[in-house]
C-alpha cells in the first residue's frame, strides 16, 4: 500500500469490515508527502515504498502520492502484478498516461481510480434515473465543483509538474459525472482558468455526441464558514424533465411536478474494489483522464480542442 494518511485511512476503514482484508504496510512515495501509521498502529511503516512492495507483497496497493508522481507508482505496482486503486488523476501528462495504460494492460492487474463520487447515493441514483430515461432525451448538462482552499498547504500545489492542475484533479469528478450520466463521449472542449498556481477557478465547455452541450465550473472560493467542505452539483435537462443534484439532495421535475427523490446507500467504490471487483472499467479511467488533461490544455492555450482524434 502506497498512501497518504487520508487515503490509507479510507482503505483501512473499508477493509476493516472485511475479515479477509489486512493493511499490510504504508509508505511515502517521495519526500513531498508524509505517510503515517497512527490510524493503524499494527500496520508496518516503511520509509521506502519499493521496499514495502517487495517485502509486504500486497494484493492491492492504494496509490496516492503527489499527483505528478502517481504514474510511476502505478507502473511500479503493475510490474509486480499488484492490483491498484489510484488517486485521480492517474497521470498528469499524456505521455505518463500512455505509459500507465500500457503497464496496466500488459500486466493484467485490476486497476481503478478514486472516482468514488460515482457511488455516492444521490449521484448513483441520479445516473440510474437519467440512463433509464427519467428526463427523456438529454439536451443539456451542467456541473459544479466548489471547495474550500484553506487546508491546501503543501508547496507542491503551486508546482504544475507535481500538482497537475485543478481541472485534472477536481474537475475530473464532474467530467466523470457528465460521461456516466449521459453515456455520451466528448467531441470538443474550450476552457478558461484564472491562471493562478494552483488555479482557484476554472470553467470548461464541452460538446457531447448528439450535439449536447455540457459545462462545468470549478472553484476554490467556498467560504471557511460554509457548512461543508465541498458543494457538488449536477443538472441534467431533457425533453421530458430536469434532474438536479445538490450534494445529498436529488430532485426531479417532470410531468408529475417537482419532487425530492430518495436515494438508498450503495456499496462504495472502495468496498467494491476490495471485494475483488473493478468498479469502473480501466478503459473508462484512461478515457476520462485523457479528456481532463485536454481540458487543462484548452484552458492553458485558450484554444478549442477536438477530443475525438
Amino acid at each position: 500500500m502506497i498512501a497518504t494518511c487520508r487515503q490509507a485511512k479510507e482503505a483501512y476503514r473499508h477493509g476493516a469490515v472485511r475479515a479477509n482484508v489486512t493493511l499490510c504496510g504504508v509508505a511515502p512515495w517521495s519526500a513531498h508527502e508524509l505517510a503515517s501509521k497512527s490510524f493503524a498502529p499494527e500496520a508496518p511503516y516503511f520509509s521506502d515504498a519499493l521496499a514495502m512492495l517487495d517485502e509486504a507483497r500486497p494484493d492491492v496497493a492504494v496509490v496516492s502520492p503527489v499527483f505528478g508522481l502517481a504514474a510511476e507508482a502505478v507502473i511500479a505496482c503493475a510490474a509486480r502484478g499488484i492490483d491498484v486503486l489510484c488517486e485521480k488523476p492517474v497521470a498528469t501528462t499524456q505521455a505518463q498516461l500512455s505509459r500507465v495504460e500500457r503497464a496496466v494492460k500488459e500486466s493484467g492487474i485490476r486497476f481503478c481510480a478514486m472516482h468514488e463520487m460515482r457511488f455516492f447515493p444521490t449521484f448513483y441514483e441520479g445516473a440510474r434515473l437519467v440512463r433509464e430515461g427519467a428526463v427523456g432525451e438529454i439536451c443539456l448538462v451542467s456541473a459544479q465543483k466548489s471547495y474550500k482552499f484553506s487546508s491546501r498547504n503543501p508547496a507542491w500545489y503551486a508546482d504544475r509538474a507535481l500538482f497537475g492542475g485543478t481541472i485534472p484533479w477536481v474537475g475530473i469528478h464532474a467530467i466523470d459525472w457528465i460521461y456516466h450520466f449521459t453515456g455520451k463521449r466528448f467531441l470538443s472542449v474550450t476552457a478558461q482558468s484564472d491562471g493562478q498556481s494552483p488555479e482557484r477557478a476554472a470553467v470548461c465547455q464541452f460538446m457531447l455526441e448528439g450535439g449536447v452541450p455540457a459545462s462545468l465550473s470549478i472553484d476554490y472560493h467556498r467560504p471557511k464558514a460554509a457548512p461543508t467542505h465541498g458543494d457538488d452539483r449536477i443538472r441534467v435537462v431533457g425533453t421530458r424533465g430536469v434532474l438536479e443534484i445538490c450534494g445529498d439532495v436529488l430532485r426531479l421535475l417532470d410531468e408529475r411536478g417537482e419532487r425530492t427523490v430518495a436515494s438508498a446507500p450503495t456499496a462504495t467504490l472502495w468496498e467494491r474494489f476490495l471485494a475483488g471487483e473493478e468498479p469502473i472499467p480501466a478503459d473508462e479511467i484512461f478515457y476520462l483522464t485523457r479528456v481532463a488533461l485536454l481540458a487543462r490544455e484548452a484552458a492553458d492555450t485558450g484554444e478549442k480542442i477536438n477530443l475525438m482524434g
